[in-house]
C-alpha cells in the first residue's frame, strides 16, 4: 500500500512540477512578446529547411528542450504581413534540404513573388541544394526571388525525378504468405508491391506521366524565372552540378559565404536589423472578436475512423471523431462567413472518410456558408473524397490529387503456418463468418461478396465525383484509380483553380459576398494543444523521440509510413518521390 501511495505522490509530484515551470514559462513568453518590436531597416530571415506543419503537433517536451513545431499558415502570413511592415525592407531565406513538400514549396512561392510586387528584394542562399541529388524542389523555389546565392565549392542536385517502387511478392511467397487483393481498377495500384513481382504497364505509365509532369513544372518555372540559354532538360541529365558550373550556366547569381552576405546586405542596402521568422511571428496577432470570421480547418495525414495520433514513424493520422468535433466547434461561430479547409492527405479509410465529407457537407447547409477547399501536397483517394465537399477546390500546379478507385483483400499465412509447425481449428458461425481468415483464401462465393463490396464503393465514390463536379470527360477515363498532379486536375474539372492559401481566402469572401478589403479574423482548427493535452502526452511514451532513435539508426522512416497506408482501401499507392 506504502509503495502505491508513493507512486500516486510521485505522479502528483511530476505533474505540479511541470504545471509550474510551464505556468512560469507562458507568463514570460507573454510579457516578451509584449516587449517587442521590430526595428527600423530590418531584413526577415527565414529557414525553409524547418518543418512546417498543417496541423499543430507539438508537445510540452518540446516547448521545455525549444524544438519548436512552426506552423505553415503562419510562415505564409508572415511573408504577407512583412510585404506591408515598413520597418522590414527585405527577406533573406536560407534552403538546403527542405521539409517542405512540393505544394507547400510553390504556395511559398506565390507569396515571395507577392512580396517582390512590393518594390522589396527577397534573397536565398543555400549551402548547398541537395547536395550531390535530390535539390529539385529546393531550386525550383530559389528562382522565385531576386537572387540565389550559394556557397563555393558546394552542390545544385538538380537532378531530375526519381521514383521507387518497392515489390515483395517473392518474399513474401518465401516465407508463405499469399497477397490477394482486388481493386477498382487497373490504375489502383496500392497493393501491386504485394500481389505483383514486376510493374504493370498502367502503373508504370501512370508514373511517368506523374513524374514528366513534375519535370514539365520545374523547367517552365525556371525558364520563366532565369535566363538561361542552354536546354533545361541538358542541364539535369548532366546533374549534379559544382556551385561553380551552376554560375556559369546563370543557375546562381554569387557564390559567396553566409556571413558576408549579411555583411554585405548591411552597408549596401543599409540594413541594420535581422530579424528570425519565429520572432516575427511571434508578434502577429489574431483580429479580436468582434470581425467576421473564416474558420480555417486543417486535415492533414492519413485518414481513419476515431482519434488523431502521431505514430512512431512520425506520419500523422487524422481520426474522424476529432474532426467531427471540430466541425461542431465551427458551428457555434455566431458570425461565421466561411469555411475554409486544407487537405494535405494520400487517403484512408472509406467509411472516415464518407463520415467527413458528409458533416462538411451538412456544415455548410447548416451555417449557409461558401465551403472552400485548399489542397496540399497530396488530396489522394480519399483525400480527393473530402474535396468534393467543398463548393470550390484550389489546388497547386503540382499537388498529387485523383486516385478515384478502391482496393481491398487481405494476406493469407497459410504456408507460413505449415513452415513453423502451427495448426488452426477453425470454429464459425455463419456461413462467411471467417470471410477475412488469414488463414484461408477467398472461396468463389467469398470472392463475388468481397468484389460486390467494392463495386458498391467504387460506384459511390464516381457517383459523388459526378454530383459534385462538373467533369470535361467521361468519368471512366478520370478515375478507375488514376493519379493527376493539379495541373492535370484542372483541364479535368476535377479542380476549380491553381493556387494556394491567398487564392482560397479570396474565393471565400467572394462567394461570400464581402469584399478582400473588409477586416475578418481566421479562426483555426483543430485549436493548438493546450496544456492539459501536453501533459497527457508527457505521461506515455513519445512517439517523436521513437522516431528520432529510428533516423539516428538509419532506418528511412518514409518507407515505414508507405506501409502504413496499405490497411485501408482508398489511399494513395506506396511509392517514394525522389526530388
Amino acid at each position: 500500500m506504502k509503495k502505491i501511495l508513493k507512486k500516486i505522490m510521485y505522479f502528483f509530484t511530476v505533474i505540479g512540477f511541470f504545471t509550474v515551470i510551464y505556468g512560469i514559462g507562458t507568463l514570460l513568453l507573454e510579457v516578451y512578446k509584449k516587449q517587442q518590436y521590430v526595428s527600423e531597416n530590418s531584413i526577415l530571415v527565414i529557414n525553409l529547411d524547418k518543418k512546417y506543419s498543417e496541423v499543430s503537433d507539438e508537445s510540452i517536451i518540446d516547448e521545455f528542450l525549444d524544438q519548436k513545431h512552426y506552423n505553415f499558415l503562419k510562415l505564409i502570413q508572415s511573408i504577407e504581413f512583412a510585404a506591408t511592415d515598413d520597418n522590414i525592407k527585405g527577406i533573406l531565406a536560407y534552403i538546403n534540404i527542405s521539409a517542405l513538400d512540393m505544394a507547400q514549396i510553390q504556395n511559398v512561392a506565390q507569396v515571395i513573388e507577392k512580396f517582390r510586387k512590393t518594390g522589396k528584394p527577397a534573397y536565398i542562399f543555400s549551402h548547398g541544394f541537395g547536395p550531390f541529388g535530390q535539390g529539385n524542389r529546393e531550386y525550383y523555389l530559389a528562382t522565385f526571388f531576386d537572387k540565389i546565392f550559394m556557397q563555393p565549392h558546394s552542390t545544385l542536385g538538380l537532378n531530375g525525378i526519381s521514383i521507387d517502387i518497392p515489390f515483395f511478392k517473392n518474399v513474401l511467397q518465401k516465407i508463405g504468405v499469399e497477397a490477394e487483393f482486388y481493386t477498382r481498377y487497373e490504375y489502383k495500384t496500392a497493393m501491386m508491391s504485394f500481389t505483383e513481382n514486376n510493374i504493370s504497364s498502367e502503373y508504370e505509365n501512370e508514373m511517368l506521366k506523374l513524374g514528366n509532369g513534375i519535370i514539365d513544372e520545374f523547367t517552365e518555372a525556371i525558364k520563366k524565372n532565369r535566363t538561361i540559354s542552354e536546354d533545361i532538360k541538358s542541364i539535369i541529365d548532366r546533374a549534379p552540378l559544382s556551385s561553380e558550373e551552376a554560375l556559369a550556366l546563370n543557375l546562381v547569381d554569387e557564390l559567396t559565404y553566409l556571413p558576408q552576405l549579411k555583411n554585405r546586405l548591411k552597408e549596401e542596402n543599409g540594413v541594420e536589423h535581422f530579424i528570425s521568422f519565429d520572432r516575427y511571428s511571434a508578434m502577429l496577432h489574431s483580429k479580436g472578436d468582434e470581425y467576421p470570421a473564416i474558420a480555417f480547418l486543417h486535415l492533414g495525414g492519413i485518414i481513419a475512423p476515431g482519434r488523431s495520433y502521431n505514430d512512431i514513424d512520425g506520419e500523422y493520422t487524422l481520426g474522424s471523431q476529432d474532426v467531427l468535433d471540430d466541425i461542431k466547434q465551427i458551428e457555434k461561430i455566431k458570425d461565421l462567413i466561411a469555411v475554409v479547409v486544407r487537405i494535405d492527405s494520400p487517403g484512408g479509410d472509406y467509411n472516415a472518410s464518407d463520415e467527413i465529407y458528409n458533416a462538411l457537407k451538412y456544415l455548410k447547409q447548416k451555417k449557409n456558408v461558401p465551403l472552400i477547399i485548399t489542397q496540399g501536397g497530396y488530396a489522394a483517394s480519399g483525400g480527393y473524397f473530402i474535396s468534393l465537399a467543398g463548393d470550390y477546390i484550389i489546388s497547386e500546379p503540382l499537388t498529387i490529387t485523383g486516385s478515384i478507385g478502391v482496393y481491398g483483400g487481405k494476406f493469407i499465412f497459410n504456408d507460413l503456418w505449415k513452415k513453423l509447425d502451427i495448426s488452426w481449428k477453425n470454429l464459425k458461425i455463419g456461413k462467411n463468418a471467417d470471410i477475412l481468415s488469414a488463414n484461408t483464401s477467398f472461396t468463389a462465393e467469398e470472392q463475388k461478396i468481397f468484389n460486390r463490396f467494392l463495386d458498391d464503393t467504387y460506384n459511390d465514390f464516381t457517383t459523388k465525383v459526378k454530383e459534385n463536379r462538373q467533369l470535361r470527360q467521361p468519368i471512366d477515363e478520370i478515375a478507375r484509380g488514376r493519379v493527376w498532379t493539379g495541373k492535370q486536375a484542372l483541364e479535368l474539372g476535377l479542380v476549380d483553380e491553381l493556387g494556394g492559401y491567398d487564392e482560397a481566402v479570396f474565393a471565400a469572401l467572394k462567394q461570400a459576398g464581402f469584399s478582400s478589403n473588409e477586416t475578418y479574423r481566421i479562426v483555426n482548427y483543430p485549436k493548438e494543444k493546450n496544456f492539459g493535452d501536453k501533459i497527457r502526452e508527457l505521461l506515455v511514451f513519445n512517439d517523436a523521440k521513437i522516431n528520432e532513435i529510428l533516423k539516428q539508426s538509419g532506418v528511412d522512416i518514409r518507407y515505414l509510413n508507405l506501409f502504413k497506408r496499405l490497411q485501408y482501401d482508398t489511399v494513395m499507392l506506396p511509392l517514394n518521390i525522389k526530388m
